[in-house]
Parts: structure tokens; C-alpha cells; sequence
């Protein structure tokens, strides 16, 4: 083979590498700079929680509340001078705040688990009220549990009143668990933070009568009309029958946070977490 045929090869080999390694870099380029950015319902989620509204949000980052809500539905980025304040709103690391950015849901980075505690998020009154924790109360936050796996998804509450006395009483500390993160098995018996209307949280009893009925109640000392019971449906409403037989009202398909003679229905999808811990001060009765 000739000097001239062996140039004439590479010469070919280079410009079909060269092409392949350009089609190959500009495509990797228009995918990474075309990835849509995650959602942040989350984001959503532990605001509701802690009592804050996306105007405490945009308040604290010094934005306004359709930016705040740009950044929950992924279109607007959170800049490096919002990153500390959003996360102190939230809880948060800035380094757990950064990699729940990137995964679209709240993660506790593993470096942030060690020797950490769960702030008191508020005291919650039967009624459904969240009121925020006092700057002056003595206790703000609360070790995490020895036996908990990790604290993503952990909150922590104190019992405002007696609505569930006859587990929780007034004045106790709860952790509570979103049982999506940490199991919790939906068995009769098991304690729930149920969110409601005008962003509602209240402790429920999961309660199953001699008839079969689901119920969410309170348990306070004395019967209480200002603790609702709730019916409970376990079944998904995205998994109800959407089209109902016309004038079979027995058989229509409850919607989310309809009442039922006089009751609201409770779904899976109303469940923010389930009661795990309770943290209780022994307090001697007195004799005098």
C-alpha cells in the first residue's frame, strides 16, 4: 500500500471521528441544557407543616409569591442567595436543601443524620389549628429517635389540647412519620395527622366498628363537638368508580373532603403522617 493510500485512510478515519465525537458532545449538551427542571410539591408539603404560607416564603427570600410558586412547579430556579434562608424555613441543611432541589422530594443528606435533632414545628389543637412554637418555650427541638432509620419525613408536634387525651395527652411531644418514607401499617388502632380545609392538621384515632365502618376520632376525656370524627376510606379516589349509575345516590363515589350525613370522608391522600413516638413528662399525681 502506498504512502499516499494509508494518508488518504486516516484523512477518512479523523473526519468520521471528529463528526461522531461533535454530534455526539452537541447532543449531550442539548440534553442537559433542555432537562426540565423537578417539581417541588414537597417544598409544598413542609411549608404546610411547619404553618408558614408561600408569602412567609417569598417574604424571607425577598421575592415575590408567583416566583415562590415558579420555584414548587419547577420553572424557576432558587438562587444562591435564597439557599439559606429557604433552608433554615424548611429545616433544612443547605446541603440536604440542595439535593432535595435535585430529586424533586425532601432528603436529609446522609452527613446531616448524624447527632441531629427535629425542631418542634407548632402545637396542634384538635380543631385542625396549628399555632407556632413560641420563641420562648423551652423546648424547641427534640432528639430524633434511636431506632429511627433516617429523619426524612419526620415531624414533630406538640399536643395543644385533650381532643386526643386517651393517647396524647395536652402537653406531650409526637413525632410523626410520612408513611411513605418510614412504614406504618393502616391497621385500627393507628394515630394519623389528617390535613383539611384552609390547610388544616389534626390527630386522628383510626377506629373500625362491629359494622365494618371506617372512622378517624378523637379521643378526648369527655365527648367534645369541636373534635369531628371523619369516616375513613382507605380505596384512592383516583381508584373510585369516576361514572356512577345516574340516580343511585347510595352508590355515588364520595369526592375529597365530601360530607357524608354529616361527616367528612377521609382518603389515603389526606394522611400527612402517622404518629410513631410520643415523648411524655411523668408528673406525679399530687396528694394534697
Amino acid at each position: 500500500m502506498h504512502n499516499s493510500q494509508i494518508t488518504l485512510i486516516i484523512t477518512i478515519f479523523v473526519i468520521i471521528a471528529r463528526k461522531f465525537y461533535i454530534n455526539n458532545c452537541c447532543k449531550f449538551y442539548v440534553i442537559r441544557n433542555n432537562r426540565k427542571m423537578s417539581e417541588q410539591d414537597w417544598i409544598k408539603s413542609a411549608l404546610k407543616s411547619k404553618g408558614c404560607k408561600l408569602k412567609d416564603v417569598a417574604e424571607a427570600l425577598g421575592i415575590t409569591s408567583p416566583r415562590v410558586t415558579d420555584i414548587i412547579k419547577g420553572t424557576r430556579e432558587v438562587q444562591s442567595d435564597e439557599l439559606l434562608p429557604l433552608a433554615e424555613m424548611l429545616g433544612l441543611s443547605v446541603k440536604s436543601l440542595l439535593v432535595s432541589l435535585r430529586e424533586g422530594r425532601r432528603i436529609i443528606a446522609p452527613s446531616d443524620n448524624v447527632g441531629s435533632s427535629l425542631p418542634i414545628l407548632g402545637k396542634l389543637f384538635g380543631d385542625g389549628s396549628l399555632v407556632p412554637l413560641s420563641p420562648e418555650s423551652p423546648i424547641q427541638q427534640i432528639a430524633v429517635p434511636p431506632d429511627a432509620q433516617n429523619i426524612e419525613g419526620l415531624y414533630c408536634y406538640i399536643m395543644g389540647d385533650n381532643s386526643m387525651a386517651g393517647e396524647i395527652r395536652a402537653g406531650d411531644i409526637l413525632i410523626a412519620a410520612d408513611p411513605r418514607i418510614h412504614f406504618y401499617p393502616m391497621v385500627p388502632g393507628g394515630i394519623f395527622l389528617i390535613t383539611g380545609p384552609n390547610d388544616t392538621l389534626a390527630a386522628r384515632q383510626f377506629l373500625k366498628t362491629d359494622t365494618g365502618e371506617s372512622w378517624l376520632v378523637p379521643v378526648p376525656p369527655q365527648p367534645n363537638p369541636a373534635f369531628e370524627s371523619w369516616r375513613f376510606d382507605m380505596l384512592p379516589v383516583e381508584l373510585k368508580n369516576p361514572e356512577p349509575a345516574p340516580n343511585s345516590a347510595s352508590d355515588a363515589t364520595p369526592e375529597k373532603g365530601t360530607q357524608i350525613a354529616g361527616h367528612r370522608t377521609v382518603h389515603t391522600e389526606d394522611i400527612f403522617a402517622a404518629v410513631l413516638w410520643v415523648h411524655r413528662r411523668y408528673m406525679p399525681a399530687s396528694n394534697a
